[in-house]
């Protein structure tokens, strides 16, 4: 196979650039693992007449009983989890397109990813099919969320130079308790990182890659309310653990016109799955994980309503199995570190009603565990529980 002037110009562009940007080029090496489908859908662009038929729902089989499953499975998917399951890390795109909408909204994102569509012009249907791959998929990579994370908030960079003895020996506690969160999970997706940064104004924040950052305040205050603290620490840890800020990001990547047009190029190299050109996948490190990184820093992430009620369903499930109070840690929660509404910039502002969170957490603590499948009845035995039939009398 020759190599064609364009493609040996495109070569020698990608390396040049690998050269000049070393950083992106240490990107190209994890994007051999860009892979969060295990397979993706075939490259085969959607003919125009399928390709028109596409821009509405098929009613046809919209009222069929397996229609109706489905889209009963789809509600499930997307309400907020209570039971603190696990999430997924890597997730076969196609396979999620199959159970969305069968080969029809397969067909539907690859027309809306290899073409020149708009953000103006995506309808309700395209609309209703990204939200539910943002929310049930995972583009990108634990490593490359991490450089994400980098990017997003330099001040995590400050550590604790800005801390007093006092603090540093509360910094240790919180340090010492989040790792007794952690341990009561195995698989966690990142590995969780504690920073205190002193222009949080109160509270804590997870971040991208794993970062937990702590207000000053919840240090001073952690001492006498050590239990509102811990539910505080298991929270954050939640938002990791649901890999929460890639999801929200992903949203964003879909809200916005700037960010639909380099959502198209990361759907599209997840949508390749596996496969790892050297060419293809070095154009991507240097031209649009820069263009992601830019994205990040820029974003304001504040967590969706459902994402804040799931991670408290975790902190619940998490101060139970630690042995601990989860009423207790509520009430101290609540008198501390939840009353900050009339602040602007304060924990509450970014977070629903307390009222709301607290019935939310209480049912959650409550609630009993589901009883387990009872075993089926044993078949009856001749001779036991049946009497056996009686031989046939002779002629």
């Amino acid at each position: 196979m020759k190599t064609t002037p364009t493609r040996r110009a495109a070569a020698l562009l990608a390396a040049g650039l690998l050269l000049a940007l070393p950083a992106q080029a240490q990107l190209l090496e994890l994007l051999k693992n860009l892979a969060p489908t295990a397979a993706g859908i075939p490259a085969k662009p959607a003919e125009p007449a399928a390709s028109a038929a596409l821009n509405t729902l098929s009613t046809a089989n919209s009222k069929t009983p397996e229609a109706a499953a489905r889209k009963a499975q789809i509600e499930i998917e997307l309400a907020p989890d209570r039971q603190c399951k696990k999430p997924q890390e890597k997730f076969n795109i196609a396979e999620k397109l199959m159970d969305y909408g069968g080969s029809e909204a397969a067909l539907r994102l690859e027309r809306l990813i290899a073409s020149d569509f708009k953000y103006d012009d995506i309808t309700k249907e395209d609309r209703e099919l990204l939200r539910y791959l943002a929310q049930t998929t995972v583009w990108v990579p634990v490593e490359l969320e991490a450089r994400l994370g980098s990017a997003f908030d330099l001040v995590s960079s400050r550590g604790g130079d800005a801390l007093t003895p006092v603090e540093e020996d509360a910094f240790k506690d919180v340090q010492g308790q989040l790792g007794k969160f952690r341990a009561l999970t195995t698989d966690f997706p990142a590995d969780p990182k504690l920073r205190m940064n002193p222009e949080l104004a109160d509270g804590a924040f997870a971040k991208f890659g794993g970062l937990i950052q702590i207000s000053r305040t919840m240090l001073q205050t952690m001492s006498e309310r050590p239990a509102g603290a811990d539910l505080l620490l298991a929270h954050e840890l939640a938002h990791v653990y649901k890999r929460h800020a890639v999801k929200r990001m992903q949203f964003e990547l879909l809200s916005s016109r700037d960010g639909w047009e380099l959502a198209k190029k990361v759907l599209q190299r997840a949508n390749r799955g596996a496969s790892f050109d050297p060419l293809r996948d070095g154009l991507f490190a240097v031209t649009v994980v820069p263009q992601l990184i830019a994205f990040v820093r820029n974003l304001q992430l504040n967590f969706s309503s459902e994402q804040e009620l799931e991670a408290d369903a975790c902190a619940a499930h998490w101060l139970k199995a630690a042995g601990q109070n989860p009423t207790l840690a509520w009430n101290e929660f609540r008198d501390s570190m939840a009353a900050s509404g009339g602040n602007e910039q304060g924990y509450a502002r970014t977070h629903p009603p307390t009222a709301e969170r607290e019935a939310n957490f209480i049912i959650k603590v409550t609630a009993k565990p589901a009883p387990p499948p009872r075993p089926p009845k044993p078949e009856p035995k001749a001779g036991k529980d049946k009497a056996a039939p009686k031989p046939a009398a002779k002629g």
